[in-house]
């Protein structure tokens, strides 16, 4: 889903890139954005289960653009599902049950158009169609690794780390996230926009100027996110109000409480956790072959972490 409303609201700050520019750079991908987009094609095939490579193909496009060009890609992929992720999880398997429920209906009244349509909508991009792309990627000896739990928290390990000078995704979670710079739109002729979280006090359509790093994370989730729903009436714009004003979430969940806002009471423990599943989920270190945390996490910090899922083996697709 991603921060809804955020990248709109970093239009001034968004340059336009092409891929010859990252020539003898290292990108990380996230790959099941990547099969999503492909799978559009051949949404119904995959719904009913009949062969198709469609999806594969159109990957392997991108990644053939992006080695033409001299660019170096490490597809990452998503892994084991997040507990703190179970409701949102729950809602999207809902969706897909629904829309391929419709998907029948119109295919048995002769719309098929419709029935394609609705089969888009309920792809699930499961791990025996991500191994499918997995086997072509060892054929062509493309980097890949499987995150312990989400691409996305692997991805900023990547480029925190330095392992990686960008990354390419659809997703705007990887801005909270604290990825450095992020590559978004990029479509099959290798144009896309950037985000440099370097270029954020020069954006117009909001004031980032005194705005650090936590508290863009902060205006983030309050805004809505995977991990904790928004409240009702709170998009970017008035998250990033009130974070502008009281600078941290706490004094902003006090305020909402005096203004007679509706707050549910573990809305503010469900924040606290939304917050340590983007600093410190569970990643894998190439260098060390073994799964850390995103962050080194404090030691006063006693809570069970078990919501970030528990300790997972390395996994055997681990490949880098």
């Amino acid at each position: 889903m991603g921060i809804q409303g955020l990248l709109p609201q970093l239009k001034s700050i968004m340059a336009p890139i092409r891929v010859e520019e990252l020539r003898g750079q290292t990108v990380a991908v996230d790959t099941y954005s990547w099969l999503h987009k492909g799978a559009l094609s051949c949404g119904d095939r995959l719904c009913k289960g009949l062969p198709t490579t469609r999806h594969i193909e159109y990957c392997m496009h991108r990644v053939n653009m992006l080695r033409h060009f001299g660019v170096k890609p490490i597809l990452v992929f998503d892994g084991g599902l997040l507990p703190i992720k179970n409701d949102q999880e729950t809602k999207r398997a809902r969706s897909r049950k629904e829309n391929l429920e419709r998907a029948r209906e119109h295919e048995a009244a002769g719309n098929s158009r419709a029935g394609f349509e609705c089969y888009q909508k309920a792809v699930d991009i499961t791990p025996r169609i991500a191994s499918g792309l997995i086997e072509v990627l060892k054929k062509e000896k493309v980097d890949y690794i499987v995150a312990p739990y989400e691409a996305d928290a692997q991805m900023t390990f990547l480029s925190i780390n330095k392992l990686v000078d960008a990354v390419i995704t659809e997703d705007s979670d990887l801005i909270p996230f604290g990825c450095s710079r992020i590559i978004f739109k990029m479509d099959k002729f290798g144009q896309g926009v950037e985000f440099q979280i370097t270029r954020l006090e020069r954006n117009r359509e909001l004031d980032f100027n005194g705005f650090t790093r936590q508290m863009l994370l902060e205006m983030c989730i309050l805004s809505g996110c995977d991990y904790l729903p928004s409240l009702p009436g709170m998009g970017v714009k008035r998250a990033h109000a009130l974070i502008q004003k009281l600078k941290c979430y706490e004094k902003v969940i006090k305020h909402l409480k005096y203004s007679a806002v509706s707050v549910p009471p573990q809305y503010e423990e469900s924040f606290k956790k939304a917050i340590w599943a983007f600093k410190y989920q569970r990643v894998y270190d190439p260098a060390t072959e073994d799964i850390i945390h995103l962050s080194t996490v404090p030691h006063d910090l006693s809570e069970d972490l078990e919501f970030l899922g528990p300790y997972p083996l390395p996994s055997l697709y681990l490949e880098f």
